[in-house]
């Protein structure tokens, strides 16, 4: 027989030891008295089961082959979110010295707002950018960004929006490690 122990909390342990003081029965037979007694216990679901065999409403069989395709159903449902977070996971590129994470894309496109972070602390710039039919909002949320349109080179203060009209070419380059900026586009422009 192998011996195997349970990690008891301290006040559980001392409790067992006065009892096994107070009524000569050892550590062993107490802890197994009580474990009989707590298995003996039903659960909601044996009583939920009897309940309704008792009824003639499902048999064993019916309730096993339930809860069989209820577990086939929670594994589908598991897939389907792993595959969800994996397309938020997809959303997420680079562009010069940037992490680019689309948080909102409206189900009809018309609406997409892409998160900005520095990656490795790289004053790159984006390639040069040219959203032919969107409209663009760049809005500074913390740190230094150079934003170029046209010739114009800017550097927008925190909580500053700058509109970038269609068909405008322009970059973005961070200059800080704490640069962040939160781009809206309208219409929606997919990642080049």
């Amino acid at each position: 027989m192998k011996i195997q122990h349970l990690v008891l909390d301290d006040d559980v342990h001392k409790a067992l030891k006065a009892r096994k003081k107070a009524t000569g029965i050892t550590v062993k037979e107490i802890g197994n008295s009580a474990l009989r007694a707590a298995l003996s216990l039903p659960t909601l679901e044996d009583l939920i089961v009897d309940k309704l065999v008792a009824t003639g409403k499902v048999s064993r069989q019916d309730y096993a082959q339930a809860v069989a395709e209820a577990n086939k159903e929670i594994k589908t449902a598991q897939k389907r979110a792993a595959a969800a977070v994996a397309q938020v996971a997809a959303r997420t590129w680079t562009a010069g010295g940037w992490e680019i994470r689309e948080v909102h894309l409206s189900a009809d496109g018309e609406l997409q707002v892409l998160d900005l972070r520095p990656r490795g602390g790289a004053r790159t710039s984006t390639p040069n950018l040219v959203h032919e039919a969107s409209h663009a909002w760049v809005t500074v949320l913390a740190g230094k960004v150079k934003l170029t349109i046209g010739s114009e080179e800017r550097t927008p203060a925190k909580r500053e929006t700058v509109h970038i009209p269609p068909g405008t070419p322009h970059t973005l380059t961070p200059l800080t490690q704490t640069a962040r900026a939160l781009l809206v586009l309208a219409p929606a422009a997919p990642p080049k």
